[in-house]
């Protein structure tokens, strides 16, 4: 079962576990219910490989600030207590420069997550 966190034992959990993803969500958000699924399937696949936490934006407000949280659901990952930046290409991107985010906002769907917690569990492992 994905971990429903309060701000208090935020920083408890993502510095007690290697590989932490934080969804932030809303209960008021269809989209929110979606990814909550979705993470489910996943906690269910890769087991103690990964935490799963998910983080109410309207109960915990100071914590969507602390992450600039504007738009629900948002992703982010958390690898030894700090937030995993993805270096987007120009092509991924708006912009012409290449842009680092540490977050994922909307759905995400099944196979990009798998694909990026596998990516990190390959370079956590190499290390």
């Amino acid at each position: 079962m994905v971990t429903e966190l309060k701000e208090e034992k935020f920083k408890e959990f993502v510095s007690s576990n290697p590989l932490v993803l934080v969804d932030f969500s809303a209960t008021w958000c269809g989209p929110c219910r979606i990814q909550g699924k979705i993470l489910d399937n996943i906690e269910a696949k890769f087991g103690n490989k990964i935490a799963i936490a998910k983080i109410d934006v309207d109960q915990n407000p100071n914590l969507a600030r602390d992450f600039n949280i504007y738009a629900v659901p948002s992703l982010i990952f958390f690898y030894k207590g700090q937030p995993v930046v993805f270096d987007l290409e120009p092509e991924e991107s708006i912009v012409e420069e290449p842009i680092e985010s540490s977050k994922l906002v909307g759905v995400q769907s099944e196979e990009n997550l798998e694909k990026i917690i596998e990516e990190l569990l390959a370079q956590k492992d190499s290390k």
